[in-house]
């Protein structure tokens, strides 16, 4: 009950952004205080150097930065490409194609080193650097010239929104499984498939329309088993409520099995 309770205020609490709502910005209100003070006192000193009164004032208040941190480096997205760029990294490089991860996160930072492919339905105005070649398509409708042509593919936090409009791609509700099917048919034989997926504590998976689709964190590991039976498991990865990430080679169902919370379940598997 109370993870299903955590899962509906997050739907909430995104559905608020993505209107223009932003609930714990209303905090900072609290440096409001703060802010009118450090504007007198700013005033009151700058009258004395004459050097600076050059310079018109803008009042741009930002009032919650002060209680904030130097980043977000506990976030999910960010533990979940630090820990795949790594992985990838640590590596000689490859012919490596991307479907759908963030392009300000882990595809820049393999682009900043070696050359990656992306996929994406969304359009790019305009690659960043010449390491990144981007083709815009739709994963359920991918060219079938990509087949086993890579010797790696990843999808980071992607695979799980395909088929549900969020993105203007078509209405599929199995869409999940058939980009699985199509990210798998990409690799070339002895090629890795390195996948991410949101994870949840519960019995059933759950489809939250149009968001995204969350896995149920005991089923995971057998689902991956059974819609990519030609593949096998050489490395994963969880990160759960506590924000610690926990790794290792193999299976990920004993870390899966200890899982608490929201989080995400990583996963290498390798073509047979």
């Amino acid at each position: 009950m109370r993870g299903t309770l955590v899962l509906w205020a997050r739907s909430a609490y995104h559905g608020l952004e993505d209107i223009g709502l932003q609930p714990l910005k209303l905090l900072g209100l609290r440096g409001l205080p703060a802010y009118l003070r450090d504007l007198a006192t700013y005033r009151r000193l700058r009258r004395h150097l004459p050097d600076v009164t050059d310079a018109c004032l803008q009042l741009a208040p930002l009032f919650s930065d002060r209680y904030a941190g130097a980043g977000a480096g506990r976030s999910l997205y960010f533990l979940q490409d630090l820990l795949c760029s790594s992985r990838v990294l640590s590596r000689p490089s490859v012919r490596h194609l991307d479907i759908g991860s963030r392009i300000d996160g882990f595809v820049a930072q393999i682009a900043a080193s070696r050359p990656i492919e992306v996929l994406d339905i969304r359009p790019l105005e305009r690659p960043p650097t010449p390491n990144l070649r981007f083709l815009q398509g739709d994963i359920l409708d991918p060219p079938a010239a990509l087949e086993r042509q890579y010797d790696l593919v990843s999808s980071l936090h992607a695979l799980e929104h395909v088929g549900l409009g969020r993105y203007g791609d078509p209405i599929a509700p199995d869409g999940f499984e058939r980009a699985l099917a199509n990210a798998a048919a990409f690799v070339a034989p002895g090629g890795s498939l390195l996948i991410s997926l949101p994870v949840a504590e519960m019995e059933r998976n759950l489809v939250q329309f149009n968001s995204q689709r969350l896995f149920a964190h005991a089923r995971l590991a057998d689902l991956l088993g059974r819609l990519l039976p030609a593949f096998s498991v050489s490395w994963c990865f969880v990160i759960d409520a506590t924000r610690i990430p926990r790794q290792h080679s193999g299976d990920p169902a004993p870390l899966l099995g200890a899982f608490r919370g929201f989080g995400l379940c990583g996963v290498e598997l390798r073509r047979e």
